[in-house]
């Protein structure tokens, strides 16, 4: 057994939809950019790394991931874009999870509300609500991605 690391970052404040923006493409507020600084910045005075970061394909959680990568000193292209987290649900979650290469040990997931919630909410067993630009951390002792589940979690962090 090994040990593998998830984290689920829920993206920044974005700005308001309304005729201006479809969803998909409503950028971050200024409070968004500010707080996905911030995170990025605690991350790595915290030494966090990731082995991969996915995201969905939505503007906003895209610029929190660049934000949150640029504060860790990834580059853009180290991020990949993930259509099956827009619009998505816990389970196709699970499976691209399920799906990850076994050498990566540490998988940030940036995405939206409900799902993001919903997972950590799943995975562990706990209730969880997460507001903008928060995330979560677990941490599983499994050997391969497809065995995750709330039964092989050994610790879980909020970390906001």
């Amino acid at each position: 057994m090994s040990l593998k690391s998830l984290y689920l970052l829920r993206h920044a404040k974005a700005v308001e939809g309304g005729i201006l923006y479809e969803d998909k493409d409503r950028p971050l507020s200024e409070k968004g950019l500010k707080d996905a600084r911030r995170i990025g910045e605690n991350l790595l005075k915290k030494s966090f790394r990731f082995d991969r970061i996915l995201t969905s394909p939505a503007m906003r959680t895209i610029e929190t991931a660049q934000l949150v990568a640029k504060g860790l000193g990834y580059k853009k292209n180290d991020i990949t874009i993930e259509g099956h987290l827009y619009s998505s649900n816990v389970e196709a979650i699970l499976n691209l999870i399920a799906s990850t290469a076994n050498k990566i040990n540490s998988l940030l997931i940036v995405g939206h509300n409900p799902e993001i919630s919903g997972l950590a909410s799943y995975l562990s067993g706990k209730s969880i609500s997460m507001d903008t630009c928060s995330m979560v951390e677990l941490i599983f002792e499994i050997k391969d991605w497809d065995g995750i589940n709330k039964n092989n979690l050994i610790k879980l962090n909020l970390l906001n």
